[in-house]
């Protein structure tokens, strides 16, 4: 259960940075980054476990590789702007690090 949990705050909080990203370039992609690190740095914090920091990394990178590539409609929701390409590179980089910080 604890391991779904942390899969779904992963899963949420991509879809939360990809929804944010695009609202006030600047402050909307630092403000996603934040959330980002906050809330699997929160999973560990929470269940004092790194594996279920990774699990919630996984959900991350799911839904944001997900949001990165094209639809049925061939519509993206994270483009290959600097804002895009922004959350992808530091996400991705705040995601590890995030991880590897200590409970």
């Amino acid at each position: 259960m604890r391991a779904l949990v942390s899969f779904l705050v992963g899963a949420a909080t991509a879809a939360i940075a990809i929804l944010l990203h695009q609202s006030l370039p600047p402050l909307g992609v630092a403000a996603s980054i934040a959330v980002t690190y906050c809330a699997i740095w929160g999973i560990g914090r929470h269940y004092q476990s790194r594996l279920l920091k990774w699990v919630s990394a996984f959900g991350w990178i799911i839904v944001i590789l997900r949001g990165s590539s094209f639809g049925v409609g061939q519509e993206l929701l994270v483009q290959g702007d600097g804002a895009g390409s922004t959350l992808l590179l530091l996400g991705t980089f705040t995601v590890l690090i995030a991880v590897a910080a200590r409970n």
